[in-house]
């Protein structure tokens, strides 16, 4: 249920809480023992005067916890890691909440932070999630390594443009991902019995009877196939940077080259999960109510002159949804987007088309965007920015998202928030990036075999790339078409058409 698209489905927010109260009623006839996604617990006193002290924020966030304990006659002094553990294996298994994990975070973060405060008779309640595996701490290795390490950081910083063998700089972002690989390849060779004191230096680490002890170690008995070849490309290119750093021989060299090509990984496409969101928009209608919904809400929200903070951010996140619509950016672009570097406006606050650059290297393959954008969205981007950014603004900026503090939003807070916006308005479940590919399969669908247009509507350096993403879908649509062309043939007019039309298990052409 927490997948369904009610939206689409015609239904209202109260018809579906009555499909769901309906649904709920009848798992507990059939004697599933499930509460529904709300459920208002009568509070005891000790819960109820622990609460009225919290500001409305944290009274909200942890009543239905509260409530919860006050069932179970838990008082708030009692109250431990294994009364939150408890509370999570009823979210999880006895409501249709549709993030249970997410919720129990939400009452276990407004324990730590506002009734813990009030003071040391209430514990602090560590997360219980499971961490997932994160191998070794630096710490754990011998000091000259970690100080070997240290200097390749700061050289791959700056790099070389001068050495015999050029040395590109790195960003900060892709040292972090090497060192993190390069700590977990050594945590695996540990795990598998190698000695710690064998990495006595970065040139030792680089072996390549120990590199390929370090993939069998990575597999784990796992073939290798599409799941494991992307965290195993990701190591092997950590170590080749070393290895180069290192100067290691050419044999060497060669060598482990060669074992970074047999785990190489080559993507074909787009993965799993992007290919499920896609087909939301199989259905003509689901992608046109896709595509009306930022200027719906920019239609409601049109005639209002002092907006508060909440509808500020509603139309926020339209003006991201018909941006990323009408000009596919990366998501990283569209949160840096600022009003005096990157914008271009018609001269005089008159209405017209805006437009939109970034320099190449702001622009993760280094191919500049240059684009003007439609007069619809031109318009709501300027709504949003007379009428509902200055409501967000605390002090001078220039940036165009901003949070209620005036402070420029981060690209993973506009990704994030984005997607719950589209999930409240239309029911479908997205990221940012799933509109670069909507783009793309949208417009190759009405124009098969266009692959140049593409490449240069999403900004790909090589049409390579283009066709690698998307020549499943034009063989999934040519194949649909050559369905829908059989199928005219089949219901052809003329007078032979029904006498000679094949037979099918019992069916005749019109059955099909």
């Amino acid at each position: 249920m927490a997948l369904a698209n009610w939206q689409s489905a015609g239904l209202s927010k109260k018809g579906w809480a009555n499909v769901t109260s309906g649904v709920t009623r009848a798992m507990v006839i059939a004697g599933i023992k499930v509460h529904r996604r709300r459920r208002n617990f009568k509070l005891s006193l000790s819960w109820e005067y622990l609460l009225a002290q919290m500001s409305r924020r944290d009274h909200d966030e942890i009543h239905r916890f509260a409530g919860w304990c006050s069932v179970h006659q838990i008082a708030p002094l009692s109250v431990n890691a294994g009364t939150f553990a408890a509370y999570l294996d009823y979210l999880t298994n006895e409501t249709i909440q549709t993030n249970p994990r997410e919720r129990w975070h939400v009452a276990h973060r407004a324990w730590n932070r506002a009734v813990v405060a009030e003071g040391e008779a209430f514990p602090v309640i560590p997360d219980i999630a499971l961490p997932g595996w994160r191998g070794l701490d630096w710490s754990a290795f011998p000091e000259a390594l970690v100080a070997e390490f240290d200097q390749y950081e700061k050289k791959m910083l700056v790099g070389d443009l001068l050495a015999d063998e050029e040395i590109r700089p790195l960003k900060p972002i892709t040292i972090k991902g090497y060192k993190d690989k390069f700590r977990w390849y050594l945590s695996r060779l540990v795990e598998s019995g190698v000695p710690i004191e064998t990495f006595s230096s970065l040139n030792a680490c680089v072996a390549v009877e120990l590199v390929k002890r370090g993939i069998h170690a990575h597999l784990g008995g796992r073939p290798l196939d599409d799941k494991s070849r992307p965290g195993l490309h990701a190591m092997m290119t950590a170590i080749l940077s070393v290895a180069n750093h290192v100067g290691v021989g050419t044999e060497q060299r060669a060598l482990l080259h060669k074992l970074a090509r047999k785990v190489r990984h080559r993507p074909t496409g787009m993965t799993e999960k992007n290919r499920n969101r896609l087909a939301q928009f199989k259905d003509r209608e689901a992608r046109r109510m896709f595509i009306r919904a930022p200027f719906l809400v920019a239609q409601e929200l049109k005639d209002i002159s002092n907006p508060t903070a909440h509808q500020a951010l509603r139309m926020q996140y339209a003006a991201i949804h018909a941006l990323l619509l009408h000009l596919p950016v990366r998501v990283k672009n569209a949160a840096m987007l600022d009003l005096d570097k990157h914008i271009y406006r018609p001269p005089g606050k008159k209405a017209g088309r805006w437009r939109v650059h970034f320099e190449e290297g702001e622009v993760k393959n280094k191919v500049v965007i240059d684009a003007e954008l439609n007069e619809k969205t031109s318009a709501l981007l300027d709504l949003y920015v007379r009428v509902f950014r200055p409501r967000l603004m605390k002090k001078a900026t220039s940036r165009l998202f901003i949070n209620q503090h005036g402070v420029a939003k981060e690209t993973c807070t506009v990704s994030k928030q984005f997607s719950k916006f589209v999930k409240r308005e239309t029911g479908f479940i997205v990221n940012a990036h799933l509109l670069r590919h909507f783009a793309a399969f949208t417009f190759l669908e009405a124009n098969p075999g266009h692959y140049e247009t593409v490449r240069q509507l999403l900004g790909h350096k090589d049409i390579a790339t283009t066709i690698r993403f998307y020549a499943g879908a034009e063989t999934m649509n040519a194949l649909e078409r050559y369905d829908r062309l059989l199928a005219r043939l089949m219901r052809s007019e003329g007078d032979g058409a029904k006498e000679h039309a094949p037979k099918v298990h019992g069916l005749d052409a019109e059955d099909l």
